[in-house]
């Protein structure tokens, strides 16, 4: 199939645009800049100059695609206008194929749910109001399904593995690596829930390949509690598996915003994407990766800027 995804130049676009590639896909990758453009190319994807900002700079990529991923959304400045506007470019180029399309959120949308467990069935009107606009671009997905276009929405848990890690999981290593010691928010016993990058780019090619339209699904693989993962860390860095308590302003100054959004999303259930996909999590866990020296420990700065 001829693929064609954005925010390839990213950890999880790129996960995915690799995968894909190697499962024998023709893919198209979305490149802002001549230097990720440059990047793209040197990994072997064909490359379409754009922005997702501006429509009209991609719209005809996705219109000679068979299916697209939209791993380019929100970010660190949220999900905007410009986000919505997007993806209706995107449905407007797929409309009436049954072309598949997926887009790419998170579990932050669980952020503040008072629940013991969510699922893909937990009503999104008790979604905080930092997350109320990416939940409006998730339902923006899945009613284009009615115009015959294959709207699958995913939201990883936090992703690690094939030597990186998402943005939060790269800060938490950054400050043991400063100060020897793993942070624990709060008591520590609230759930960090991950997944590998493996496992990731497989849910993606299920999705893309059986995905019913108007679909949602997580993506969970192992669960760690702060406390456990704060000791994993420690040891990772040489720091014995110390830990440090962190009161909640002290975790706001060590992670910014990110801190209150990430210690506050419950446990979650992936079970719909074992049901409908076959997906099963094989990869090892992130305490596996970090005690055993494989996670890549990437600067912090680094990542701020993926």
């Amino acid at each position: 199939m001829k693929i064609f995804i954005t925010g390839a130049s990213g950890y999880i676009g790129g996960v995915v645009a690799s995968h894909f590639a190697g499962l024998g896909h023709d893919v198209t990758a979305l490149a802002r800049s001549e230097e990720s453009a440059a990047r793209l190319s040197s990994a072997g994807f064909r490359v379409h100059r754009g922005d997702v900002s501006d429509p009209a700079s991609f719209v005809s990529a996705v219109a000679a695609a068979d299916g697209v991923v939209h791993a380019a959304v929100g970010g660190a400045r949220g999900v905007t206008a410009d986000d919505e506007a997007a993806l209706e470019a995107m449905v407007g180029a797929l409309e009436g194929r049954g072309a598949p399309l997926i887009l790419t959120s998170g579990l932050g949308v669980y952020a503040g749910m008072q629940a013991a467990v969510v699922d893909e069935d937990t009503p999104m009107d008790a979604a905080i109001p930092q997350q109320q606009a990416r939940v409006r671009l998730e339902q923006q997905a899945v009613r284009a399904a009615e115009r015959g276009v294959r709207t699958v929405v995913i939201r990883p848990a936090n992703v690690y593995g094939q030597g990186g890690a998402g943005l939060f999981t790269r800060l938490q290593l950054e400050y043991a690596e400063r100060t020897g010691a793993g942070a624990v928010p709060g008591d520590g016993s609230a759930p960090f829930v991950t997944v590998h990058a493996d496992d990731l780019a497989a849910a993606y090619a299920a999705a893309l390949e059986r995905a019913p339209a108007g679909s949602v699904y997580n993506l969970a693989g192992q669960s760690h509690t702060f406390r456990e993962l704060a000791g994993a860390m420690s040891h990772a860095v040489g720091g014995g598996g110390r830990t440090v308590a962190l009161s909640a302003d002290e975790a706001r100054e060590a992670w910014g915003p990110l801190a209150a959004l990430i210690t506050s999303i419950p446990a979650i259930s992936a079970l719909r994407a074992t049901v409908e996909l076959g997906w099963t999590p094989r990869a090892p866990s992130l305490t596996w990766e970090l005690t055993h020296g494989s996670l890549l420990r990437a600067g912090a700065e680094d990542a701020r800027q993926t």
